[in-house]
């Protein structure tokens, strides 16, 4: 069963690694490999992986199982919109899917005076090993061109990934907070520099704990 769960996990993963000049923002550490310029280097990142896939398994077994939060305990974590900004009212609902159970909570927000608009959504995974496999392995790796980017990146502790693309001023950013909430930021007409202004903007620290 473990080698199964960490094969699916590498095949989901390398199925969405890799879409499309990078800017470094302050707080994000860049962590990936780009598999073009350094093709070795993403091998050897592969193979270590599986040890990486196998512990972080072995620590989601030991942890005790949950439920997730009810989505109105996500929806009290968006963020109000700021000065310029206004938002539509938050959306949110908390699902079981034979048996795989999670909460998600999203809000938009468009710019008043521009064509801005940026959604932020919030899940509460639960501990589901099934989806922690194809995260982690994508963020592992980096791809970098012309037209943009598509890195893992660690923010403060937590792993995650960015992609965006330079001419159409877009992307997103999904960032795994206390290895159990995905938090999903998502810009358009934006710079780059949008993914640190909303971040800093949601107060993570009021989601329940993590354990």
């Amino acid at each position: 069963m473990r080698s199964s769960v960490l094969f699916l996990s590498l095949t989901l993963a390398l199925t969405g690694c890799f879409s499309t000049e990078s800017e470094e923002a302050s707080e994000v550490t860049s962590e990936g490999v780009d598999i073009e310029k350094n093709p070795l280097g993403a091998l050897s990142a592969l193979a270590n992986m599986g040890n990486d896939l196998q512990n972080l398994q072995e620590e989601l077994e030991a942890m005790p199982d949950v439920d997730p939060v009810h989505f109105n305990d996500l929806i009290a974590v968006l963020p109000e919109p700021p000065s310029g900004w206004t938002a539509q009212d938050p959306k949110g609902q908390t699902s079981d899917m034979g048996g795989m159970k999670l909460s998600n909570a999203s809000r938009v927000y468009t710019e008043q005076d521009g064509d801005g608009r940026v959604e932020i959504e919030i899940q509460d995974w639960a501990f589901n090993k099934l989806v922690y496999g194809p995260f982690m392995i994508r963020s592992k790796f980096s791809q970098e061109s012309t037209e943009g980017w598509n890195k893992g990146i660690t923010v403060g502790e937590d792993p995650g990934y960015e992609e965006y693309k330079t001419k159409s001023r877009r992307g997103e950013r999904m960032v795994l907070y206390g290895k159990r909430y995905p938090i999903k930021i998502n810009v358009r007409n934006q710079d780059a520099e949008a993914f640190d202004e909303w971040w800093q903007a949601i107060p993570v620290g009021d989601l329940p704990k993590a354990q």
